[in-house]
């Protein structure tokens, strides 16, 4: 739920901070910020941010781990956040090189439900080796190829790992699930609505 205060509002709460007042433009002011941007509700070109359309730059959730830093904060969250899915597509086309990080991300995150788990139409990306591990965690799990076509479009090639879960959240790993298993070197995720 977004707040909007009126003129009125806003007056009385920056008269207390009448020392803030400036004579710069407010292009200039988003300079002096940490983020560089202004908020907007019709503009959409640097530095303004539109808050009323979907916009490249976002604000998402974001955590990162440092090498030799517990992932158990991470992996928690990650498992409250697939609790209630039906439905995961992992893209990631190191899997099989990284099957056993793989299975152990699973057993430790994936709920054990009925739950459909596809995997891109992409060389090397689930063999069935991997496929029959993953059934041996949880029979209830349905590891299948993707067979939608814009999905598999838009997450081909690409550098990131992602997760998305019932359409609706993107998790992108941006080094792998293999660094979110081991603490060898760092390990940053997103989350992300795609609503």
């Amino acid at each position: 739920m977004q707040k909007y205060y009126d003129k009125a509002t806003l007056s009385s709460i920056f008269s207390a901070y009448s020392n803030t007042v400036s004579e710069d433009s407010l292009e200039q002011l988003a300079k002096k910020t940490i983020y560089k941007i202004i908020l907007s509700k019709d503009k959409d070109d640097f530095p303004y941010v539109n808050i009323a359309t979907k916009n490249k730059i976002e604000n998402n959730l974001t955590s990162t781990f440092y090498k030799n830093e517990s992932r158990d904060k991470a992996k928690a969250h990650l498992k409250a956040i697939f609790e209630g899915a039906s439905n995961l597509f992992i893209y990631d086309k190191y899997c099989n090189d990284n099957s056993e990080s793989v299975e152990s991300f699973a057993k430790e995150c994936f709920p054990e439900k009925k739950l459909n788990i596809f995997y891109p139409s992409l060389e090397g990306s689930f063999d069935q080796d991997l496929c029959a591990a993953l059934k041996r965690i949880c029979s209830d799990w349905k590891i299948k190829e993707n067979k939608d076509q814009k999905i598999n479009s838009q997450y081909e090639d690409l550098h990131d790992r992602y997760i998305i879960i019932d359409n609706q959240i993107q998790i992108i790993f941006t080094s792998g699930i293999d660094y979110l298993m081991s603490e060898c070197k760092d390990f940053t995720y997103i989350v992300r609505t795609l609503a």
